[in-house]
């Protein structure tokens, strides 16, 4: 049996057709379709051409799962849709183009989709950096202790102020300690995990960048490790460059030559925050959670902390 799963994201449209062996996913193929929804929210609701591009590359994405054999598909939503005022257009209009219902997950609901997807065995803390949220989860193993969903995403915090130079890149980070400080202050009451995942475009695109080669290739490069010295001297050295130079850095695909500095920084800032000395890399996410449960018949209620 296979399912799909398409995630509406603020910075793009992803999704993943799986199969299920002996407990575990066994993923048939990926897909990504950049609509940078965020950047369509204006004065707090989705501009029409925001909309109409992101529901034409669901509908699509739709019918790719079916060709591949796909018996049910599920789609949901996270923070852009989630902010915008004007949610149910969209969902409406997207549940047309698909033929498929559009759940908006809470930001709660999509860290521990992300844990469920990325976490290993053990204590265990999972990052996810989408465009318009940051996720963050503590476990034990399967169960969940604590998750927060941050309003700083790449893509959001480009549009608040894009990183031209150094020091606006250490002021994005300084920025984003402060808004964990205030926002995740429940973290500091557990002990300290000595395995981080991360997940998400930013962490892909580091692990890409790390190997010098054009995409994160899961067969490679999953579990891989970053440190917190090469994740500065990354964000920095980017923060300095021209756009025509980050599009020319091997494993930076030139789609996120504006909005990488900004993913770095979150990432910096959490890894001060939490005293994170290395983050194990991964491709899978939320999306991988959510599949998870479909299979194993789980309701999304389960995963709420």
């Amino acid at each position: 049996m296979r399912l799909a799963c398409i995630g509406i994201g603020s910075n793009a449209i992803r999704m993943l057709v799986a199969g299920w062996e002996r407990g575990a996913l066994v993923v048939e193929r990926r897909e990504r379709r950049g609509t940078r929804l965020f950047a369509g929210l204006v004065n707090g609701a989705l501009t029409q051409e925001s909309m109409g591009s992101s529901v034409q590359a669901i509908a699509e994405l739709a019918d790719i799962a079916r060709a591949d054999g796909a018996q049910e598909i599920f789609v949901f939503a996270t923070s852009a849709v989630r902010d915008a005022t004007n949610s149910g257009e969209f969902t409406k209009r997207a549940q047309q183009a698909c033929g498929v219902p559009v759940e908006i997950v809470s930001g709660d609901t999509e860290a521990a989709l992300s844990y469920v997807g990325a976490h290993e065995a053990g204590a265990c803390g999972v990052i996810d950096i989408g465009g318009g949220s940051t996720e963050f989860t503590l476990g034990e193993g399967d169960k969940l202790l604590c998750s927060v969903s941050l309003q700083m995403g790449a893509v959001r915090m480009n549009a608040q102020h894009s990183v031209r130079d150094l020091a606006g890149y250490r002021e994005t980070v300084s920025q984003c300690e402060r808004l964990i400080c205030r926002d995740a202050r429940a973290f500091v009451d557990y002990e300290p995990r000595h395995v981080w995942v991360g997940v998400g475009g930013t962490m892909t695109t580091l692990g890409a960048m790390k190997r010098r080669i054009p995409l994160f290739d899961e067969a490679t490069c999953e579990g891989m490790e970053i440190t917190a010295q090469e994740v500065i001297a990354y964000g920095e050295a980017l923060a300095q460059m021209s756009m025509d130079e980050r599009r020319a850095v091997p494993g930076l695909m030139p789609h996120r030559a504006d909005i990488i500095p900004s993913g770095i920084a979150i990432l910096d800032a959490a890894m001060r925050c939490f005293s994170i000395p290395a983050i194990r890399l991964s491709a899978h996410g939320n999306m991988d959670g959510y599949l998870k449960l479909r299979f194993e018949k789980h309701p999304l209620a389960a995963v709420r902390v």
